[in-house]
């Protein structure tokens, strides 16, 4: 009987110490991630995450840095953005968080600069003894050698990403003959250089990584010679495109290989006042190499309902825009559990 108490008692922890070693180091993101700085998988902006992440080809909001960098060409406005949310557990206790915050100014010429945070952290891991004794027999044996089950101490996993964009509009006028009025395209392009840190237990590691976008929007208003018509858009994000080194300072090394995110999309007016469709398809090549489905109603300019599918994974959320501030809600199914963001943006 004690036998068995004690066999027991060390798969329990044995499965403690799995655990915690997994959301410390692997940080268990929502979306992918198997490499280093795998929290920067998650995503930001519960807008885009309600639609299942397919955003890289209609972002036009303080979340650009992070789905397209050329998206901040399109923006007209100071913007202050920022995101919380659970990464697994509830909202009251979880696991872990994630920290959003930045700020966009556009500048003279069609061009934007932008400064963006992410912070994901895991606070109060316990750190557990090593078992004592060469086997279990000895500590069937010898009391002295059994485990307690209490930590010894506690530690935290802290990741941070720093980011500063650069993204400039390009548009154009093209010819499609003499039966048809000149078509606008829109080709916005943008960078991003970012600073990646992580302080696990008593280690530390850093890296910096480079991200390049670009968008072609097309307006089918001009070449169908109709309002009635919208704006499809094409975009790609070479994220990484360096291939980011994440070094620490035992002199192992994390490298993160490039993605290619690019997605389509379509914007469908409608006809009443403010009113339109989004339906929006992205891809990845990193990794799990997911697929992003969208869908995106907006009325009256200020209320908005999503849906999307993240591979298996169903998503979706509302917002609202009262005046110059806006308020996003995104519900994220999952595997393990059901994940909830709230973000925030005000323009200034």
């Amino acid at each position: 009987m004690l036998q068995e108490k004690l066999q027991k008692f060390d798969r329990q922890m044995r499965l403690k110490k799995l655990i915690f070693f997994v959301i410390a180091v692997f940080a268990i993101p929502c979306l992918s991630g198997d490499y280093g700085a795998a929290f920067l998988e998650i995503g930001v902006g519960a807008e885009a995450l309600s639609m299942g992440g397919a955003y890289c080809s209609i972002v036009k909001d303080g979340t650009a840095f992070y789905w397209n960098p050329s998206g901040l060409g399109l923006i007209k406005h100071r913007i202050l953005s920022g995101m919380y949310g659970q990464q697994f557990g509830s909202i009251q206790n979880p696991y872990g968080q994630l920290h959003y915050a930045g700020f966009v100014q556009p500048l003279s010429g069609h061009a934007a600069i932008a400064f963006n945070w992410i912070r994901f952290s895991v606070d109060d891991i316990p750190e557990y003894p090593d078992l004592e004794g060469e086997s279990l027999q000895d500590r069937l044996y010898h009391p002295s050698l059994r485990p307690s089950g209490n930590p010894v101490g506690y530690f935290s996993d802290t990741e941070d990403a720093f980011f500063f964009s650069f993204a400039k509009m390009l548009t154009s006028q093209f010819n499609m003959g003499w039966n048809y009025q000149d078509v606008r395209i829109d080709v916005p392009v943008g960078v991003n250089f970012k600073y990646i840190r992580q302080s696990l237990y008593k280690n530390e590691a850093s890296g910096m990584g480079l991200d390049l976008g670009a968008m072609v929007r097309i307006h089918f208003s001009d070449l169908l010679v109709s309002d009635e018509f919208g704006i499809f858009s094409f975009g790609i994000n070479l994220q990484d495109f360096t291939t980011t080194h994440l070094k620490w300072d035992t002199r192992h090394e994390d490298n993160i290989p490039v993605n290619v995110k690019w997605g389509i999309s379509y914007q469908q007016p409608l006809p009443f006042s403010k009113h339109h469709l989004i339906f929006a398809f992205d891809r990845d090549t990193r990794w799990h190499q997911d697929r992003h489905f969208g869908f995106g109603y907006t009325a009256f300019g200020c209320l908005g309902l999503r849906i999307g599918l993240h591979g298996k994974n169903l998503t979706g959320g509302a917002g609202i825009r009262i005046w110059r501030v806006g308020v996003d809600y995104a519900f994220l199914t999952h595997e393990i559990t059901h994940l909830h963001r709230i973000s925030c943006d005000l323009r200034l």
